[in-house]
């Protein structure tokens, strides 16, 4: 991304790499102070977490796809509202009954071709609970 990409431009490019899973294109993405602030509302820094973090979210849900029904720019940041969906991984094996989608809305700054902030709003109870029933079986 040069430096005369849209904020909007590079928001929907960010999803685009995220829905690839392509972890080194998610990384080149990224300013040097990129932030990243979860749906509790915790902020995460710094690129190896980001490798990290990614690499493992893409290993617990294969399938991980953000759907974007409508984006808005505003001020410099970008809306996004759609659904996430994916399937956890059930030691290697994706069961119908672990699949999930949930409404979400995601929130993202960026400048220059590089995303300085992605924050998540989703609600991640049905995750948690759907971890806690697949570890029972």
């Amino acid at each position: 991304m040069n430096k005369s990409t849209s904020v909007k431009d590079t928001v929907l490019a960010f999803v685009d790499r995220i829905n690839a899973h392509d972890i080194t294109g998610i990384l080149n993405l990224l300013d040097d102070n990129y932030r990243f602030i979860d749906s509790a509302g915790d902020t995460f820094r710094g690129r190896a977490f980001m490798r990290d973090t990614w690499s493992a979210h893409f290993a617990q849900y294969p399938d991980y796809h953000i759907l974007v029904h409508r984006a808005l720019e505003d001020n410099g940041a970008v809306a996004l509202f759609g659904v996430s969906s994916g399937t956890l991984n059930h030691g290697g094996e994706l069961w119908e009954e672990n699949h999930w989608e949930v409404p979400a809305a995601f929130l993202g700054t960026a400048a220059n071709g590089k995303m300085l902030m992605w924050q998540v709003f989703s609600d991640t109870v049905m995750l948690s609970d759907l971890a806690l029933a697949a570890e029972r079986r």
